[in-house]
């Protein structure tokens, strides 16, 4: 749709006052204002959601089915890092998706915990956005080479050895199989995974040596009742062509002639390596079986395997419960965290307290009734957290003075409740267009709010001091709101509507309520919609996919003529003019021309304007020096303007924007007439129409250069001053078009903003998903 001046009321252009922005009335659910603002940039519905403090500021953390965790500060609405992922498989290539998300204190700095499908728990530096470390699960305490050294299991695998005192890690060993004592000594058995051969290997647990050294099986027969394995030459044994080993015992096979052996045995496929540890075979591997254990370590891996399935992870420390934190890649630190049930709360919210692995005595694992494993206290199912229907912190959150709690009702809604009551305090909280997957609060600007997370996408911010609504929602479309426009019905200002559901509806802007009966059953979508007078009559034009324009009447019902086809091939903007004393309407062309029609005969006047070189995509119309021109804007990232008595280019192109022009829009600044343009390259331009010039640099700022564009204010005389109004996803933002500053709050809907147009008094008619409101400033 493109933006137009003509067709208001006068007093489109009235003062503009220091304001803030509050909804009049809507069509559908009022859009809350307890919400404050929507936080968007997930691809895939939000399933969890906490808040924290970071640096004085509130923050709040949320994790996706986007696979992506975002910080987002709650001041600005703006992220603090590049959003994160958990762990990718090598393998699957399949990134760990987020199960819930929660946030704590460590050492005094707040964290991130992230619970992912790969059942791993990551800590993650909320200030910086850096790695912190992971979870672990505690596998044993023990004593090597007479220091107390924790055993830790990660969700990857990865044993790590921790000296008890210092914290600091002593070994790791990835893609760890189980433990084992070998010749008196401590070991592990790890299992290269990725490789064809699954090679077994055996570490000692102290030094972290290698112990075992895998070789290549040649082949592999049977003998006597016996299973023999000829493994190639290894380094260090030049001279000796073959060495036999019998795979019962692990024992080598004394034997004049290997050769002779092999040659006389039957053959026996599948084995690929062996695994010798002082000349004895402790485990054989195949190309596509789990390796196979001989002798001492068979019941090592029987009963010693490191299970990487969902396993406690938590411990009692001195009668308190903690869990285990591995530091990131290349801190290689331990902490320990307390976990008690009546530990610190901030803002209703259990806190993890890292007490540091210096204070720590050894600790062993308790029985499963002594603790809650980590996985359901981060998930938010685990005792102590009431209804268990969010992560730390969720499911209930607290609001002022502890008071009220903000609960997740069955059907979705969320609803402010007076603890001492459990009656709701005002309205449910209403803005989600999905179900609201969890819950949490926090202070902002020294006012509770509540921030919930939703199956639509979005995260909400919502201000719980207020709880009234502002009256009952008007039924209206049954689809998106497609296109708006303004015009005068019998004296009165109204709004004409055009939606998905293939219909026109028109409203009056004092009451909300629709006129007239909606024009139904229209054909196709309604892209671009202009009102205009012919003999006394409104009629409402349309454009859509097509190339051709529909002439309605909303009062006398039905399409009183049938469509104009134009040259354009599709039809990309639309507007009106005022031409010898009769309308004409403006069209902008797919064909890179400009069309100027008469609604009345639905005849071209004139012949196409030419001078584009791409396709024009945004049309609007005003008067300079009591002549009606056309100002367009195209993909040839040029403004121009047209003569309409003449057909004629006015001056040179408007040139200054770096990539297409989407929307245009025309204005009086201090009298003279002006347009205003927006692009592609996110700035907002304003032109003096009758000195062809640029006034004043680009405005920056605008994060959507293809949402809609309004132009309110701007007064004869000077009494006023212009501003632009741009709808930025479900956010509707006011920029003085002079100073460049922006005026008024930012206001934020419940569903995308698809249409903006003024109204009179300095309002906003706005249409967002399927609904309508109108937006009135409030003095400050």
């Amino acid at each position: 749709m493109s933006e137009t001046s003509a067709g208001a009321p006068d007093d489109v252009n009235a003062p503009l006052p220091d304001q803030r922005w509050t909804v009049q009335w809507a069509d559908g659910p009022v859009p809350d204002h307890r919400r404050l603002r929507s936080l968007g940039g997930h691809t895939g519905p939000v399933r969890s959601v906490a808040t924290a403090i970071v640096d004085g500021r509130p923050v709040v953390v949320s994790g996706s089915r986007d696979n992506t965790v975002r910080v987002w500060d709650l001041a600005t609405g703006e992220q603090l890092h590049d959003p994160v992922t958990g762990r990718t498989d090598p393998v699957s290539s399949m990134t760990a998706e987020v199960l819930s998300v929660a946030t704590a204190q460590a050492d005094g700095r707040p964290v991130a915990l992230t619970l992912h499908g790969d059942d791993s728990v990551l800590v993650r530096d909320l200030a910086t956005g850096r790695a912190a470390g992971e979870f672990v699960r505690l596998v044993e305490s023990t004593v090597l080479d007479g220091r107390r050294v924790l055993l830790t299991l990660g969700a990857d695998g990865t044993l790590g050895a921790w000296d008890l005192l210092t914290g600091g890690r002593v070994g790791v060993f990835p893609s760890a199989a189980g433990l084992a004592v070998l010749e008196g000594r401590r070991v592990v058995l790890t299992v290269d995974d990725i490789d064809v051969d699954r090679t077994v290997r055996v570490w000692d647990l102290g030094t972290g040596e290698q112990l075992a050294r895998s070789l290549t099986v040649e082949r592999t027969v049977t003998l006597d009742g016996r299973v023999l394995a000829a493994t190639v030459v290894g380094p260090g044994e030049a001279g000796e062509e073959r060495r036999l080993w019998d795979l019962a015992t692990g024992e080598p096979v004394a034997t004049p002639s290997a050769a002779a052996a092999l040659s006389d045995g039957t053959e026996v496929p599948g084995v690929s390596t062996v695994t010798v540890v002082h000349g004895r075979v402790v485990a054989v591997g195949s190309d596509a079986e789990e390796p196979r254990f001989i002798g001492p370590l068979a019941l090592a891996r029987q009963n010693g395997a490191l299970a990487r399935h969902r396993a406690r992870e938590t411990a009692l420390l001195d009668g308190r419960t903690v869990a285990l934190t591995a530091g990131a890649a290349g801190d290689g630190t331990l902490r320990i965290w307390d976990l008690t049930e009546d530990g610190p709360r901030v803002n209703g919210m259990r806190v993890m307290r890292s007490i540091g692995a210096s204070e720590a005595v050894p600790v062993f694992p308790p029985g499963p009734e002594q603790a809650a494993d980590l996985w359901r206290r981060v998930s938010g199912r685990g005792p102590g957290n009431g209804h268990g229907n969010g992560p730390v912190g969720g499911g209930s959150g607290s609001s002022s003075g502890d008071r009220t709690a903000l609960t997740v009702e069955q059907d979705g809604t969320v609803v402010v409740r007076d603890r001492a009551t459990g009656k709701p305090v005002g309205p449910p909280l209403t803005g989600h267009t999905g179900k609201v997957q969890d819950v949490a609060t926090t202070v902002l600007d020294g006012r509770p709010v509540a921030v919930t997370a939703g199956a639509d996408h979005t995260v909400r911010t919502w201000d719980l001091t207020h709880v009234h609504g502002d009256g009952p929602p008007r039924a209206g479309h049954t689809g998106t709101v497609c296109a708006i426009t303004t015009a005068v019905l019998d004296g009165s200002p109204v709004a004409v509507t055009a939606g998905a559901d293939r219909a026109v509806r028109v409203w009056d802007l004092a009451t909300g309520q629709q006129v007239t009966a909606p024009v139904t059953d229209l054909e196709g979508e309604v892209t671009a919609m202009v009102t205009t007078v012919v003999d006394g009559r409104l009629l409402v034009v349309t454009a859509g996919s097509g190339d051709a324009l529909r002439l309605l009447d909303p009062v006398g019902g039905g399409q009183p003529h049938e469509p104009v086809t134009t040259p354009h091939g599709r039809v990309l903007a639309l507007a009106t003019a005022t031409l010898a004393g009769r309308p004409v309407l403006v069209t902008a062309g797919a064909d890179r021309t400009v069309g100027v029609w008469d609604p009345a005969t639905r005849r071209a006047v004139g012949e196409p304007l030419t001078g584009h070189a791409s396709r024009v995509t945004a049309v609007a119309t005003a008067e300079l020096e009591g002549r009606p021109v056309a100002v367009t804007g195209s993909w040839d990232k040029t403004v121009r303007v047209w003569d309409l008595g003449t057909g004629r280019q006015i001056g040179e192109p408007l040139t200054g924007h770096t990539d297409w022009v989407t929307s245009v829009a025309t204005v009086l600044v201090d009298g003279r007439p002006a347009a205003v343009s927006r692009s592609r390259d996110k700035t907002v331009c304003l032109w003096d129409l009758a000195a062809m010039r640029q006034i004043g640099g680009a405005r920056t700022g605008h994060a959507d250069p293809n949402g809609p564009m309004a132009v309110i204010g701007g007064g004869d005389g000077g009494a006023g001053r212009p501003a632009v109004a741009v709808g930025q996803g479900q956010t509707v933002r006011c920029w003085d078009l002079v100073t460049g500053n922006e005026a008024g709050n930012e206001y934020v809907l419940p569903l995308a903003v698809g249409a903006l147009g003024a109204a009179p008094g300095g309002r906003l008619v706005v249409g967002f998903g399927p609904e309508v409101a109108l937006l009135r400033p409030v003095a400050g």
